[in-house]
C-alpha cells in the first residue's frame, strides 16, 4: 500500500517537474525531447501504480493487460532516452534516428501484443511479488531459459542502450567542445547509473519482494543525468575537481572529523553528568566553528582554494578602479580582475572609428616592441545584423557557449562563430550607448580550459555598468584618432566629461526656447543635463546630480546618462523609464551613489509638461498671466534608496501658456552661501527669474548665475546646473 502511494506520489512530482523543465530550458532546442521523456517517465510510474492495484485485486485479468502497456511504454522511454543521446547537443531532425525510433517502437508493440503467448498472464507469489509468464524462445543444455518478457528487458533496457553510448563516446571523440564532450559522457553515466539502480532493485527484490516492482525507479536517474547536463555550463576538470574536495575537505571533513572525535571523548561524561556534557561539547562546537571560520577567511583568497562563486570578490576589486591612473593601468586592472576571477587569458579592446569598423585600442597580449604595428593592423568590420539582434535582445554579453547551444542565435550562429574566431576570442561584451555600439570588450578562452558559464554571465550583466564606464573612458582617453593627442593623462577627463555633458539632442520646436547651464565646482563633477528627442513634438529631459563628488561621480553620471537612452529604447512609460532608472541606480551603480533630479516629458501638442520629481530641490514656474514665481516640485523620492520605487512615483503635468517660464535647477544653486553665511535661497531664484523674464533661456540661466556669483563673492564649492523652458508659442 505504501508503495503504491510513493508510486502515484512520484509520478505526480514527475509530471509538475515537467513544467518546471520546460520553463527552465525554454530557450535550448531540446525541452521538447527532454520534457516528453519527463512525461513518458511520469506515466510509466503512473501504470505501475494502477498495474500493483489491479494486480492485488480480483481484477488481476486487467492489471495483466495495463503490465503490457507498462513494458511497451518502458520500451519506448528506452528509446527516446537512446534518440536524446544520439541527437545532443544539436537535436537536429535525422531521418535516421526516425526511422531507428519507429522501427523500435513497433517492434516493442509487436513482441508484447502480437507475438504468441508472449505474456500469457501475470500472477501474483505468495512472497508479494508479481511475474510475468511467459513463452520460451529457447532453452540451451545448460538448462538456461529465455523467455520473450526477459529478452525483450535485455534488448531494451541494456543492449540497445549500450551499443548507443557506445556510439556517442566514440563521436565525442571528435567533438571540440570540451564542454559537449564532457556532457555526453555525463549523459551515458546515466545509463551506467541507471543500470546499477536496476540491478540494485532486482537484487534487493530477493530480500523485500515488493521492490521488485520498482525497477522503472532507475529509470529517474537516466533523467536526472539528462537534467544536468542542460544545466551545466562548466567543464570539471582537474583543478575544478581538486579545488571543490579541497575546499569540502577544510569546510566540512575535518570539522566533522575533530567534532566526532570530541564527542567521543567527551561521551563518558555523560553518563556522569549530561549538563556538563552538553554544556562542554556545545562550547567546544562554538570554539571549532570560530576556527573554521578562521581558516575559511583565511584561506579563501588563495588560489588553489577560491571558491568559484567569485561575485563578492569581483565586486570590491571592479568598484575599486581609480580613474585617476593613466588609462593603460586601469584596462590592465580590469585585465588582471578578469584574469584572476573568471581566468580570462587574454583581452582586447575595440572602439568604433566612426566608419562602421572597431578599431583595437588595447591587446593583453600586445608586446611594447610591438606597439609601432598596431597601427598596421586591419580594423575589424562589424556585422551590423548579427549586432543588431544582439541589442534587439538586449543582449550584450555574448559567449561562445550560449551561441552554440542557444536557439535563439541560430540564424546568426555561424557568423558570431566566425566573428570569435577573427577576434580570436571565446567571449565578447558590447558596450552601446543606447543602439549605438561604441566599442567591445573581447575576452580570449579560459586558461583553466573552462568555458564561459551562466555565472559568469550573470556576475558580468550585473557589472555591466563598470565595463562600460571603462569602454567609455578608453573610447575618449587612449584613441588617438578622438582625443587628437598622444597625451592620455588624466587632465583630459575634464574636456572629455564636458563634451558627454553636452552631448545631447537639443530642442528645435519654434513653441520653446531652451536654454542651460553647467557650471562644475572642481573641474568635473556628477550633475547632467539630458534633453532626447522622441518625435517632432515630445522630448524627454533630465536634470540632477550623481551624489559623491570629482571622476568617481562624473563616471556614475556618464553611466546613467547612457542607461537612460538604453531603457528608452525599451520602454515608452514614461513611470516606468524611472523605475528601471532606480533600479539600475540601486544594484548596479557602487554603493552610496543616488540620483536627485528631475525627470520630465515636454508635449507640445497639447501645450503640457508632464514631470516626475525625483529629489529636485527646486522646479519653478513663472506666470506670465500673474507675474508670479511658484514652486511646483512638491515630495519626491530620490533613486537608489528603495528597491522599487514604483509605488512613490508620482507624474504631475503643468499647461503651458505663451510666457511661461519652467526653471529647474540642482541643490548648488540654492544652498551656496556667502562669505558672511548666508544662502543663496529659493527666494533670490525667484527674484532673479522675474526681473530677468524677458531675456532668452540661456542669458536667463547665465544671469542667475551671475547673481549667485555676485552673492557669494567666492569660489563655488558645489555643482550648479539650471535648465529653463521659456514657452514662447503655446497659444500658437
Amino acid at each position: 500500500m505504501y508503495l503504491n502511494i510513493l508510486t502515484f506520489g512520484i509520478a505526480a512530482l514527475l509530471f509538475i517537474y515537467s513544467f518546471i523543465l520546460d520553463k527552465r530550458v525554454k530557450q535550448v532546442k531540446n525541452n521538447g525531447y527532454l520534457v516528453n521523456l519527463v512525461i513518458v517517465l511520469s506515466l510509466l510510474f503512473a501504470f505501475s501504480g494502477v498495474v500493483n492495484l489491479f494486480m492485488f485485486s480480483k481484477y488481476d485479468f486487467i492489471g495483466t493487460f495495463l503490465a503490457r502497456i507498462l513494458l511497451v511504454l518502458s520500451g519506448w522511454f528506452s528509446i527516446l532516452s537512446c534518440n536524446y543521446l544520439l541527437l545532443y547537443p544539436n537535436y537536429k531532425k535525422n531521418k535516421l534516428i526516425i526511422l531507428f525510433q519507429a522501427f523500435f517502437f513497433l517492434l516493442a508493440i509487436y513482441i508484447i501484443f502480437f507475438i504468441p503467448n508472449s505474456i500469457i498472464r501475470t500472477v501474483v507469489t505468495k512472497d508479494g511479488r508479481y511475474n510475468f509468464i511467459s513463452s520460451l524462445i529457447s532453452e540451451d543444455e545448460n538448462g538456461l531459459k529465455l523467455s520473450w518478457v526477459v529478452a525483450y528487458n535485455i534488448l531494451y533496457r541494456m543492449v540497445i542502450p549500450a551499443f548507443v553510448c557506445l556510439l556517442v563516446l566514440v563521436r565525442s571523440e571528435n567533438v571540440e567542445s570540451k564542454l559537449v564532450k564532457q556532457n555526453i559522457r555525463i549523459n551515458v553515466l546515466g545509463f551506467v547509473f541507471s543500470w546499477l539502480t536496476l540491478e540494485y532493485f532486482q537484487k534487493a527484490g530477493e530480500y523485500q519482494p515488493a521492490l521488485s516492482m520498482s525497477t522503472i525507479a532507475g529509470y529517474i536517474v537516466i533523467v536526472y543525468f539528462f537534467t544536468v547536463t542542460t544545466s551545466k555550463d562548466e567543464v570539471w576538470d582537474k583543478n575544478y575537481m581538486l579545488r571543490g574536495t579541497a575546499r569540502f575537505v577544510f569546510k566540512f571533513v575535518i570539522p566533522s572529523i575533530v567534532a566526532g572525535l570530541v564527542f567521543i571523548g567527551l561521551w563518558p561524561v555523560a553518563s556522569e553528568d549530561k549538563e556538563i556534557f552538553f554544556i562542554a561539547y556545545s562550547v567546544t562546537a562554538l570554539i571549532l566553528l570560530a576556527i573554521s571560520v578562521f581558516v575559511k577567511n583565511k584561506v579563501k583568497n588563495s588560489e588553489f582554494l577560491r571558491d568559484n562563486r567569485y561575485a563578492d570578490a569581483f565586486e570590491a576589486d571592479i568598484t575599486s578602479i581609480e580613474f585617476e591612473r593613466s588609462p593603460e593601468n586601469v584596462v590592465a586592472y580590469v585585465f588582471k580582475i578578469l584574469k584572476k576571477y573568471v581566468t580570462t587569458s587574454s583581452l582586447k579592446i575595440m572602439i568604433d572609428d566612426g566608419n562602421g569598423s572597431l578599431e583595437k585600442v588595447w591587446d593583453s597580449a600586445q608586446k611594447d616592441d610591438e606597439a609601432s604595428d598596431e597601427k598596421n593592423q586591419k580594423p575589424l568590420v562589424a556585422n551590423t545584423f548579427m549586432f543588431d539582434l544582439f541589442m534587439n535582445n538586449h543582449q550584450q554579453i555574448v559567449f561562445r557557449e550560449m551561441v552554440e547551444r542557444n536557439s535563439a542565435y541560430l540564424k546568426i550562429k555561424n557568423d558570431v562563430l566566425a566573428f570569435m574566431d577573427k577576434a580570436d576570442c571565446d567571449a565578447f561584451i558590447i558596450l552601446a550607448e543606447g543602439r549605438q555600439i561604441i566599442g567591445l570588450f573581447l575576452l580570449g578562452k579560459k586558461s583553466s580550459k573552462n568555458v564561459y558559464s551562466n555565472y559568469d554571465l550573470a556576475v558580468f550583466k550585473k557589472f555591466y555598468s563598470n565595463f562600460f564606464v571603462v569602454g567609455y573612458y578608453v573610447k575618449n582617453i587612449m584613441n588617438e584618432t578622438v582625443v587628437g593627442t598622444v597625451n592620455r593623462e588624466i587632465r583630459m577627463s575634464g574636456q572629455i566629461i564636458t563634451s558627454i555633458q553636452e552631448n545631447m539632442e537639443l530642442i528645435n520646436n519654434p513653441k520653446v526656447d531652451t536654454g542651460y547651464l553647467m557650471v562644475p565646482a572642481h573641474n568635473i563633477g556628477g550633475e547632467f543635463v539630458d534633453l532626447i528627442r522622441l518625435t517632432d513634438s515630445r522630448h524627454i529631459f533630465v536634470i540632477g546630480s550623481v551624489s559623491g563628488k570629482g571622476i568617481a561621480a562624473s563616471m556614475s553620471m556618464v553611466i546613467l546618462k547612457s542607461i537612460i537612452r538604453t531603457f528608452l529604447a525599451e520602454t515608452t512609460d514614461f513611470k516606468k523609464l524611472v523605475a528601471k532608472v532606480n533600479a539600475f541606480v540601486r544594484d548596479n551603480l557602487p554603493k552610496g551613489i543616488f540620483f536627485s533630479g528631475t525627470f520630465g516629458l515636454m508635449d507640445f501638442a497639447s501645450n503640457t509638461m508632464y514631470y516626475i520629481n525625483c529629489g529636485s530641490p527646486a522646479i519653478f514656474v513663472y506666470s506670465k498671466a500673474y507675474n508670479n514665481v511658484i514652486e511646483v516640485q512638491g515630495e519626491g523620492h530620490i533613486l537608489g534608496f528603495v528597491k522599487d520605487i514604483t509605488p512613490y512615483v508620482k507624474v504631475k503635468k503643468i499647461k503651458l501658456t505663451e510666457g511661461d517660464i519652467v526653471f529647474i535647477c540642482t541643490d548648488g544653486l540654492i544652498d551656496s552661501r556667502s562669505l558672511r553665511g548666508d544662502i543663496f535661497s529659493k527666494s533670490r531664484v525667484s527674484t532673479a527669474i522675474t526681473e530677468n523674464q524677458t531675456y532668452t533661456a540661456d542669458r536667463l540661466a547665465k544671469f542667475t548665475y551671475e547673481s549667485l556669483k555676485s552673492f557669494t563673492s567666492k569660489e563655488l564649492e558645489d555643482d550648479i546646473t539650471i535648465l529653463v523652458f521659456k514657452y514662447v508659442g503655446g497659444n500658437k
